[in-house]
């Protein structure tokens, strides 16, 4: 339960996280560096859009009616916010982490604040209030320079429906980057040298954005597959389904390995929600009924939050008895 001592260990951190030059300057950076690749996509975008209508009104002029409507759609371009976020957001919430701790430390603040009636999960979860209410901040700003991109440089406002796929995937994007926050501040809390916690975050974070999405990419059955191979060898769809069919074991594997990846359901859920690489089934697809079908996405990301801050608890509780 949210109470006045919470609320002040959260304007706390949040004020010191905002005055540290190093997190400062990284939130800068990745703001500047969204903000270029957003406006890179729009321009790209907006000559695409333009050729489409040049093609169009081409057609119409011919008596051709019925043209195949643009595959583009607008929010396609916030997909490098997407991916930036993903990666590199990771890791600022595991600096915020690990930044938290190493203050209070180096400060004796903790020590401090059990002399006063604060509570373990007080002491736990004020800090990640602060933490999470300054990545809110970073992400609403990205996702306000995307949506602002697209309109000005790409001359394609978002509607209300595309408005509430924006509010959606920065849900998402908090709570991912949430968890990464538990992490780094579990982790560093959790060792006496404050590096080797901050180390053991950053390997972990290695394995789970990078090098577990990769191993997924690699057995998808697709890649299993020469482009191009069917239609050199002129085999019909059902001998296709056949042959691929025999992949099937690298498809539960890779199925297998990816759900343990927070960043991959992560992706699939803000990849489906913001119309990026979208799949046959999700296309057109109401928003109730695009949230029911990635529902598995979302229940993994709440569970890796609510495990990671369960194991933050756990910790500052160590540490208070």
């Amino acid at each position: 339960m949210i109470n006045a001592r919470l609320l002040a260990l959260a304007g706390h951190d949040y004020r010191a996280a905002v005055r540290n030059r190093v997190l400062a300057a990284l939130l800068l950076t990745l703001v500047f560096v969204t903000t270029i690749a957003v406006l890179v996509a729009a321009v790209e975008y907006q000559t695409q859009l333009d050729d489409y209508n040049n093609y169009k009104a081409a057609a119409a002029a011919a008596g051709i009616e019925n043209v195949a409507p643009l595959p583009l759609r607008p929010l396609q371009l916030m997909r490098s916010v997407a991916e930036y976020l993903e990666i590199i957001g990771a890791v600022i919430a595991i600096a915020l982490g690990y930044l938290s701790v190493a203050r209070e430390r180096g400060n004796r603040t903790l020590w401090l604040l059990r002399t006063r009636p604060v509570s373990a999960s007080e002491l736990a979860f004020g800090p990640a209030l602060g933490a999470i209410g300054l990545i809110a901040t970073l992400v609403i700003v990205s996702a306000a320079i995307g949506v602002v991109s697209i309109g000005v440089w790409g001359h394609d406002w978002v509607d209300a429906e595309q408005t509430v796929k924006v509010v959606l995937w920065c849900i998402a994007l908090i709570i991912y980057m949430g968890a990464f926050y538990c992490l780094g501040a579990a982790l560093t809390a959790h060792n006496r040298v404050l590096a080797n916690g901050l180390v053991a975050a950053l390997v972990v974070w290695l394995v789970v954005v990078l090098i577990i999405p990769q191993i997924g990419d690699t057995l998808d059955r697709d890649n299993q597959v020469p482009g191009g191979l069917f239609s050199a060898l002129n085999l019909d769809k059902p001998h296709e389904t056949r042959i691929l069919d025999t992949f099937s074991t690298y498809e539960r594997i890779r199925n297998g390995i990816e759900e343990l990846s927070l960043a991959k359901h992560y992706e699939r859920f803000s990849f489906a929600i913001l119309d990026i690489k979208v799949k046959d089934q999700y296309r057109d697809m109401p928003i109730s009924q695009l949230v029911a079908a990635t529902k598995s996405d979302i229940v993994w990301m709440l569970a890796y939050m609510v495990l990671l801050a369960g194991a933050l608890r756990l910790t500052v509780g160590r540490l208070v008895h």
